[in-house]
Protein backbone atom coordinates (compact mmCIF):
# COMPACT_ATOMS: atom_id res chain seq x y z
CA UNK A 1 0.00 0.00 0.00
CA UNK A 2 1.26 3.50 -0.75
CA UNK A 3 1.91 5.73 2.26
CA UNK A 4 2.76 8.97 0.50
CA UNK A 5 1.08 11.33 -1.92
CA UNK A 6 1.68 11.23 -5.63
CA UNK A 7 4.40 13.85 -5.91
CA UNK A 8 6.00 13.58 -9.29
CA UNK A 9 4.63 14.73 -12.59
CA UNK A 10 6.85 12.24 -14.38
CA UNK A 11 9.25 9.49 -13.43
CA UNK A 12 11.52 10.53 -16.27
CA UNK A 13 14.20 13.21 -16.08
CA UNK A 14 12.38 16.52 -15.80
CA UNK A 15 13.05 19.52 -17.98
CA UNK A 16 13.41 22.89 -16.26
CA UNK A 17 9.81 23.75 -17.07
CA UNK A 18 8.54 20.40 -15.79
CA UNK A 19 10.61 20.77 -12.63
CA UNK A 20 9.06 24.19 -12.02
CA UNK A 21 5.58 22.79 -12.49
CA UNK A 22 6.35 19.95 -10.09
CA UNK A 23 7.65 22.40 -7.48
CA UNK A 24 4.48 24.49 -7.75
CA UNK A 25 2.33 21.37 -7.51
CA UNK A 26 4.14 19.97 -4.48
CA UNK A 27 4.09 23.36 -2.76
CA UNK A 28 0.35 23.66 -3.33
CA UNK A 29 -0.38 20.17 -2.00
CA UNK A 30 1.80 20.89 1.04
CA UNK A 31 -0.16 24.08 1.72
CA UNK A 32 -3.48 22.31 1.26
CA UNK A 33 -2.39 19.81 3.90
CA UNK A 34 -1.07 22.37 6.39
CA UNK A 35 -3.47 25.28 5.96
CA UNK A 36 -6.47 23.83 4.18
CA UNK A 37 -7.71 24.28 0.63
CA UNK A 38 -9.61 27.55 0.97
CA UNK A 39 -6.88 29.66 2.68
CA UNK A 40 -4.19 28.56 0.21
CA UNK A 41 -4.42 31.25 -2.47
CA UNK A 42 -2.52 31.12 -5.76
CA UNK A 43 -0.36 33.98 -4.49
CA UNK A 44 0.45 31.99 -1.36
CA UNK A 45 1.26 28.94 -3.47
CA UNK A 46 3.62 31.00 -5.66
CA UNK A 47 5.41 32.33 -2.58
CA UNK A 48 5.78 28.84 -1.13
CA UNK A 49 7.21 27.56 -4.44
CA UNK A 50 9.49 30.61 -4.74
CA UNK A 51 8.27 31.48 -8.22
CA UNK A 52 6.35 34.41 -9.64
CA UNK A 53 2.57 34.53 -9.54
CA UNK A 54 2.53 34.76 -13.33
CA UNK A 55 4.57 31.57 -13.65
CA UNK A 56 2.23 29.82 -11.24
CA UNK A 57 -0.77 30.78 -13.37
CA UNK A 58 1.11 29.67 -16.49
CA UNK A 59 1.29 26.10 -15.19
CA UNK A 60 -2.02 26.01 -13.28
CA UNK A 61 -4.77 28.48 -14.14
CA UNK A 62 -6.69 27.74 -10.92
CA UNK A 63 -6.39 25.81 -7.67
CA UNK A 64 -8.97 23.43 -9.13
CA UNK A 65 -6.46 22.46 -11.84
CA UNK A 66 -3.95 21.57 -9.14
CA UNK A 67 -6.49 19.36 -7.40
CA UNK A 68 -7.40 17.65 -10.68
CA UNK A 69 -3.70 17.00 -11.21
CA UNK A 70 -3.59 15.50 -7.71
CA UNK A 71 -6.49 13.20 -8.60
CA UNK A 72 -4.74 12.10 -11.82
CA UNK A 73 -1.44 11.40 -10.08
CA UNK A 74 -3.22 9.44 -7.36
CA UNK A 75 -5.01 7.43 -10.02
CA UNK A 76 -1.72 6.61 -11.74
CA UNK A 77 -0.28 5.29 -8.48
CA UNK A 78 -3.35 3.18 -7.77
CA UNK A 79 -3.30 1.70 -11.27
CA UNK A 80 0.38 0.80 -11.09
CA UNK A 81 0.02 -0.87 -7.70
CA UNK A 82 -3.19 -2.65 -8.71
CA UNK A 83 -1.60 -3.98 -11.91
CA UNK A 84 1.16 -5.55 -9.85
CA UNK A 85 -1.31 -6.98 -7.33
CA UNK A 86 -3.43 -8.53 -10.08
CA UNK A 87 -0.45 -10.76 -10.90
CA UNK A 88 -0.74 -12.35 -7.45
CA UNK A 89 -4.40 -13.39 -7.57
CA UNK A 90 -7.28 -13.82 -9.98
CA UNK A 91 -9.86 -13.46 -7.20
CA UNK A 92 -11.96 -10.45 -8.18
CA UNK A 93 -13.15 -9.71 -4.66
CA UNK A 94 -9.57 -9.58 -3.37
CA UNK A 95 -8.61 -7.35 -6.27
CA UNK A 96 -11.48 -4.95 -5.62
CA UNK A 97 -10.63 -4.72 -1.92
CA UNK A 98 -7.05 -3.92 -2.85
CA UNK A 99 -8.15 -1.14 -5.22
CA UNK A 100 -10.38 0.47 -2.59
CA UNK A 101 -7.85 0.23 0.25
CA UNK A 102 -5.03 1.48 -1.95
CA UNK A 103 -7.10 4.50 -2.96
CA UNK A 104 -7.89 5.29 0.68
CA UNK A 105 -4.26 4.88 1.64
CA UNK A 106 -3.15 7.27 -1.10
CA UNK A 107 -5.62 9.85 0.24
CA UNK A 108 -4.82 9.31 3.92
CA UNK A 109 -2.37 12.23 4.30
CA UNK A 110 -4.78 14.62 2.60
CA UNK A 111 -7.98 13.90 4.46
CA UNK A 112 -8.47 17.43 5.82
CA UNK A 113 -8.41 19.19 2.48
CA UNK A 114 -10.32 16.37 0.78
CA UNK A 115 -13.09 16.89 3.35
CA UNK A 116 -13.44 20.45 2.05
CA UNK A 117 -13.52 19.28 -1.56
CA UNK A 118 -16.19 16.69 -0.69
CA UNK A 119 -18.66 19.54 -0.21
CA UNK A 120 -18.80 19.86 -3.99
CA UNK A 121 -19.28 16.15 -4.66
CA UNK A 122 -23.04 16.39 -5.07
CA UNK A 123 -22.84 19.22 -7.59
CA UNK A 124 -21.92 17.70 -10.98
CA UNK A 125 -21.52 21.20 -12.45
CA UNK A 126 -18.58 21.89 -10.11
CA UNK A 127 -15.23 21.04 -11.66
CA UNK A 128 -14.06 19.09 -8.59
CA UNK A 129 -17.10 16.85 -8.35
CA UNK A 130 -16.29 13.24 -9.29
CA UNK A 131 -19.34 13.44 -11.58
CA UNK A 132 -18.35 16.62 -13.45
CA UNK A 133 -17.31 16.91 -17.11
CA UNK A 134 -13.85 18.02 -15.93
CA UNK A 135 -13.27 14.75 -14.08
CA UNK A 136 -14.65 12.43 -16.75
CA UNK A 137 -11.22 11.09 -17.81
CA UNK A 138 -10.26 10.45 -14.19
CA UNK A 139 -13.61 8.76 -13.64
CA UNK A 140 -13.22 6.58 -16.72
CA UNK A 141 -9.69 5.63 -15.64
CA UNK A 142 -10.97 4.58 -12.20
CA UNK A 143 -13.74 2.50 -13.76
CA UNK A 144 -11.17 1.07 -16.16
CA UNK A 145 -9.03 -0.24 -13.30
CA UNK A 146 -12.04 -2.12 -11.93
CA UNK A 147 -12.97 -3.35 -15.40
CA UNK A 148 -9.47 -4.72 -15.93
CA UNK A 149 -9.63 -6.40 -12.52
CA UNK A 150 -12.89 -8.06 -13.53
CA UNK A 151 -12.04 -9.09 -17.09
CA UNK A 152 -8.75 -10.74 -16.11
CA UNK A 153 -10.15 -12.40 -12.99
CA UNK A 154 -11.58 -15.89 -12.49
CA UNK A 155 -15.10 -14.56 -11.87
CA UNK A 156 -17.68 -15.69 -14.41
CA UNK A 157 -20.81 -13.56 -14.74
CA UNK A 158 -23.49 -12.90 -17.34
CA UNK A 159 -22.47 -10.60 -20.18
CA UNK A 160 -25.05 -7.86 -19.58
CA UNK A 161 -23.94 -7.49 -15.95
CA UNK A 162 -20.26 -7.53 -16.88
CA UNK A 163 -20.80 -4.42 -19.00
CA UNK A 164 -22.22 -2.27 -16.20
CA UNK A 165 -20.67 -3.86 -13.09
CA UNK A 166 -17.37 -1.90 -13.09
CA UNK A 167 -19.19 1.43 -13.04
CA UNK A 168 -21.62 0.25 -10.36
CA UNK A 169 -18.69 -0.91 -8.23
CA UNK A 170 -16.94 2.44 -8.76
CA UNK A 171 -20.04 4.14 -7.35
CA UNK A 172 -19.84 1.79 -4.36
CA UNK A 173 -16.18 2.69 -3.98
CA UNK A 174 -17.05 6.41 -4.03
CA UNK A 175 -19.61 5.84 -1.29
CA UNK A 176 -16.92 4.20 0.85
CA UNK A 177 -14.52 7.09 0.19
CA UNK A 178 -17.07 9.62 1.39
CA UNK A 179 -17.83 7.52 4.46
CA UNK A 180 -14.09 7.36 5.15
CA UNK A 181 -13.83 11.15 5.03
CA UNK A 182 -16.00 11.37 8.16
CA UNK A 183 -14.63 8.23 9.82
CA UNK A 184 -12.74 9.12 13.02
CA UNK A 185 -12.10 5.53 14.09
CA UNK A 186 -8.52 4.36 14.58
CA UNK A 187 -6.92 3.24 11.31
CA UNK A 188 -10.36 3.90 9.75
CA UNK A 189 -11.54 0.53 11.05
CA UNK A 190 -15.21 1.47 10.62
CA UNK A 191 -14.65 2.11 6.93
CA UNK A 192 -12.96 -1.26 6.58
CA UNK A 193 -15.84 -2.97 8.36
CA UNK A 194 -18.34 -1.21 6.11
CA UNK A 195 -16.31 -2.17 3.05
CA UNK A 196 -16.19 -5.83 4.08
CA UNK A 197 -19.94 -6.00 4.75
CA UNK A 198 -20.93 -4.08 1.63
CA UNK A 199 -18.70 -6.20 -0.60
CA UNK A 200 -19.99 -9.37 1.04
CA UNK A 201 -23.53 -8.34 0.10
CA UNK A 202 -22.46 -7.18 -3.37
CA UNK A 203 -20.74 -10.45 -4.20
CA UNK A 204 -23.69 -12.50 -2.95
CA UNK A 205 -25.87 -10.58 -5.39
CA UNK A 206 -23.31 -11.12 -8.16
CA UNK A 207 -23.40 -14.85 -7.45
CA UNK A 208 -27.21 -14.85 -7.57
CA UNK A 209 -27.11 -13.05 -10.94
CA UNK A 210 -26.04 -16.28 -12.60
CA UNK A 211 -29.35 -17.94 -11.76
CA UNK A 212 -32.16 -17.75 -14.38
CA UNK A 213 -34.61 -16.22 -11.89
CA UNK A 214 -32.33 -13.19 -11.57
CA UNK A 215 -33.19 -12.25 -15.14
CA UNK A 216 -36.31 -10.47 -13.87
CA UNK A 217 -34.14 -8.32 -11.59
CA UNK A 218 -31.64 -7.38 -14.29
CA UNK A 219 -34.28 -5.50 -16.28
CA UNK A 220 -34.82 -2.74 -13.66
CA UNK A 221 -31.08 -2.60 -12.92
CA UNK A 222 -30.24 -2.03 -16.58
CA UNK A 223 -33.00 0.58 -16.93
CA UNK A 224 -31.73 2.50 -13.88
CA UNK A 225 -28.19 2.33 -15.21
CA UNK A 226 -29.25 3.71 -18.60
CA UNK A 227 -31.20 6.48 -16.86
CA UNK A 228 -28.11 7.56 -14.91
CA UNK A 229 -25.93 7.39 -18.02
CA UNK A 230 -28.44 9.50 -19.95
CA UNK A 231 -28.00 12.40 -17.51
CA UNK A 232 -27.08 15.42 -19.72
CA UNK A 233 -24.26 16.54 -17.44
CA UNK A 234 -22.73 13.06 -17.31
CA UNK A 235 -22.67 12.93 -21.11
CA UNK A 236 -20.74 16.18 -21.58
Amino acid sequence: MPNSVPKKISNQTLTKREATKERIYNSAISLFRKEGYEPATMRRIAKEARVSLGLTYYHFKTKEEIVLHFYRESQIDVKQLATQFFKTTKDFKARLKFIILTQLESFSDYKIFLQVLARHAGDPSHSLSPFSPETILIREEAVGIIRDALETSSLKIRDDLAVILPELLWMEQMGLVYFWLSDSSKSYINTKLLMNDSLELTFKLIKLSNFPLFKNVMGPILRMFRLVKANPIAKK
